[in-house]
């Protein structure tokens, strides 16, 4: 009872509450008709949260081929759609098809625009368009170890550091597992007459090849002595004159890999190729929430742009960071995505 009055802050009667004189909860509109093909679309997200050419084709009248006639460039179809499967969406909206990899996107879409130029053509243009500017040599930072780097390169520059002889270089290969994420190098002690990889990047307890596979995997040189107890336990224990010596030889290494790694142009054009192509892929979505209709929400809350575009985040995106200052409306955000999400069967 209490709730259907208003009262000061000393208890007293000031008027009753909203319900008695005006709405309190936004009521549903149902369109039935609308003029153009994006009325349509905006209608089609809020109220399918997806792009439903039947709903579509039942507000304008037009054929389905229309509707995508009219919003080419806004909607795209999907080149994993398959009429035999339902299991796909056969059209995308604009901020889902041109963001995520980019990049294999396109790579993707490519073949199919040479076999299927009406439908595919566009799709080519507009992730052309949206490409990531690539990074260059000086842009790159790359270290001893990094698993993008493929084997063979990493293997040339041990053979050209150390001046690897050619009979040895059949024993002495750089491996990287996949599965265990390791490198690895083959016979390290095969090459015992190298002085290079004996003394000038070597020491007499540890030998280059070692020191370079220690660094690969992003472990520091560490050199141990072991001892043995009365009851003949074998202990480590760290020799550190040794140590500082390996891990001296160990700083010489890396700076002989960042001096050497961009020198060659063609291993230049390579590395920032593949880099660029394996971390420089991804567009981020931009979300707009402007066609939600928030229907049962009270009318005295108006939600600001931010808040509505998260909204559109949470529903169409999947798991959500709300990373707003304190006092931006999360709260409101959280509910009203809760609301939604429940009112289109997404929940």
């Amino acid at each position: 009872l209490s709730s259907l009055e208003i009262l000061d802050d000393e208890g007293n009667f000031l008027r009753k509450a909203d319900m008695f004189t005006k709405r309190t909860i936004r009521q549903k509109v149902v369109v039935t008709s609308v003029d153009t093909a994006s009325e349509a679309l905006a209608l089609s997200l809020a109220e399918k949260a997806q792009i439903d050419m039947e709903y579509m084709s039942g507000l304008t009248g037009k054929t389905e081929e229309q509707l995508y006639e009219d919003l080419q460039g806004v909607i795209f179809l999907n080149p994993d759609y398959a009429a035999e499967s339902d299991s796909r969406v056969k059209y995308l909206p604009a901020d889902e098809y041109l963001s995520g990899n980019v990049r294999e996107k396109l790579a993707q879409v490519r073949p199919l625009a040479e076999r299927n130029p009406d439908d595919f053509s566009s799709h080519v243009q507009a992730l052309e368009a949206v490409q990531p500017v690539d990074l260059t040599a000086s842009e790159i930072s790359v270290r001893l170890g990094a698993t993008w780097l493929p084997p063979d390169v990493v293997e040339n520059f041990v053979y050209e550091l150390f001046g690897t002889p050619h009979y040895a270089r059949w024993r002495i290969k750089v491996r990287y597992s996949q599965v265990s994420g390791e490198w690895s190098i083959s016979d390290k002690n095969y090459d015992r007459s190298n002085v290079k990889a004996a003394n000038t990047y070597g020491t007499t307890r540890i030998n280059g090849y070692k020191i370079i596979e220690e660094t690969l995997n992003l472990k520091d040189v560490r050199i141990f002595d072991y001892v043995f107890d009365d009851n003949g336990k074998k202990t480590p224990v760290l020799n550190k004159k040794e140590t500082a010596i390996a891990q001296g030889k160990q700083e010489m290494i890396k700076q002989a890999f960042q001096d050497w790694i961009w020198k060659d142009p063609n291993r230049r054009e390579r590395l920032c190729r593949l880099y660029n192509e394996k971390f420089n892929s991804l567009r981020p979505r931009e979300y707009d929430g402007s066609h939600l209709k928030f229907v049962g929400m009270n009318p005295e809350i108006t939600l600001r742009p931010h808040q509505v575009n998260a909204i559109a985040h949470i529903l169409h995106g999947g798991n959500t960071l709300l990373a707003h200052v304190v006092g931006a409306g999360k709260t409101f955000e959280m509910v009203a995505a809760a609301m939604e999400s429940k009112r289109l069967g997404l929940c």
